[in-house]
């Protein structure tokens, strides 16, 4: 073996220790915290009967709320609605600030089905960007006081008259 090889192999050995030491004394990056990417707020009444809708959905993202009504007695007089709006930076981060996610997890769940057994029923749930999600399901008319609290923005659906209808 010649002097430089010898010389090429001790300088190709001291950098690459180089390069593990540096990489080794790195402190870790800190992991990104999950953030909120999307809520939803829901009502269904079970089989109920009458006139109008028995769900009723609301869905916000960042830059969008979703209100959605559906399963009418009667879809020809009332079909499923779904009106889409944007909503500002301020309000979606006015949302995110009123998640108070360590109450909404310890919201009793009392595990039943209500909806199975023709019972109307409540829920939230709280999306992160890492796949988790806090679910919340209460009886209506008895919301949670973590759900009172969200600073949920909503949108007005335009009912029109059954003749008037913008889907005839």
């Amino acid at each position: 073996m010649s002097k430089n090889s010898i010389g090429l192999a001790f300088v190709t050995l001291l950098t690459a220790g180089m390069a593990f030491a540096q990489n080794a004394a790195r402190t870790p990056s800190r992991a990104v915290e999950p953030h909120v990417v999307r809520l939803e707020k829901g009502y269904v009444c079970g089989w109920c009967g009458g006139a109008g809708y028995r769900t009723t959905i609301t869905t916000v993202g960042p830059h969008y709320v979703v209100e959605e009504l559906a399963d009418a007695e009667d879809p020809k007089e009332n079909p499923n609605r779904r009106e889409k709006q944007t909503i500002t930076r301020q309000q979606w981060e006015t949302l995110v600030r009123s998640i108070d996610a360590k109450a909404l997890r310890e919201v009793p769940q009392d595990g039943t089905c209500r909806p199975c057994i023709d019972r109307p029923d409540a829920w939230v749930v709280v999306e992160y960007s890492d796949g988790s999600k806090i679910p919340v399901n209460y009886p209506p008319g008895s919301e949670p006081a973590a759900v009172k609290a969200l600073k949920i923005p909503g949108i007005p659906i335009v009912f029109f008259s059954h003749s008037q209808h913008p889907r005839r």
